[in-house]
């Protein structure tokens, strides 16, 4: 089971970056998972929000700000908000790179296809069935995963990720049944439940027999795993 770190460990450490990263790692984390925006002028950058606001002490749209202008930004604990490339050559795990915006989509497919080594170790995810279907046109190698919050009824999550032409379903373990895990594979995808935040959650996830994990807390799943 691939257990995947959010955002790095986002539970203790200024999500993603650099920093929550490598922790995540060295917790044992076969995964990171982060998400992707752009600049006004252009770079793809890893940032949840839609504004700086929340996680670092500027402020303002990140489509409205340049890259230079985002660096000048603290991202917690002295950290800046990298860029997909300083990301991937800092992390050599899989990668969960859940799209944002979809200016990020040609931005990402031209980084995969010019690295085919990194293609292999990143599955793009979206909750937007269409950005994930812009990933498929545009590199129908892609690995793509769809996600969903409240899970909704088996026979939805298998409509919904089959529309968007995606080979994973990322789902709310609070409404995942070991049934409905079965089903999924059965129909050829794999499944992902979150959040997982602790011990007991982890031994529910392994019960269902899905294929990954996604926490905030790899610290505390870490001494269990070992």
């Amino acid at each position: 089971m691939i257990i995947t770190g959010h955002r790095g460990v986002m539970g203790s450490e200024p999500e993603n970056t650099l920093r929550s990263f490598a922790k995540a790692v060295e917790y044992g984390c076969d995964e990171i998972e982060l998400d992707l925006r752009v600049t006004a002028d252009d770079q793809l950058i890893v940032l949840h929000d839609a504004t700086v606001d929340r996680t670092t002490n500027g402020s303002g749209p990140v489509e409205e700000l340049t890259f230079d202008e985002l660096r000048k930004f603290d991202a917690g604990r002295g950290e800046q908000v990298p860029t997909w490339a300083e990301t991937v050559a800092a992390v050599g795990v899989r990668i969960q790179a859940e799209v944002k915006a979809a200016r990020a989509v040609p931005l990402l497919v031209a980084s995969l296809e010019a690295d085919p080594s990194l293609a292999a170790r990143t599955m793009v995810t979206s909750s937007s069935a269409e950005i994930l279907l812009a990933v498929r046109r545009s590199m129908p190698s892609a690995t793509t995963g769809l996600i969903f919050g409240r899970t909704p009824d088996v026979a939805d999550v298998l409509a919904l990720t089959r529309a968007a032409e995606a080979g994973w379903a990322l789902c709310g373990i609070a409404g995942l049944t070991a049934a409905a895990v079965a089903e999924l594979h059965g129909a050829g995808l794999q499944v992902t439940a979150w959040p997982v935040p602790d011990a007991a959650t982890l031994g529910r996830a392994e019960a269902l027999g899905v294929d990954g994990i996604t926490t905030d807390h790899p610290d505390r799943l870490a001494a269990v795993r070992g």
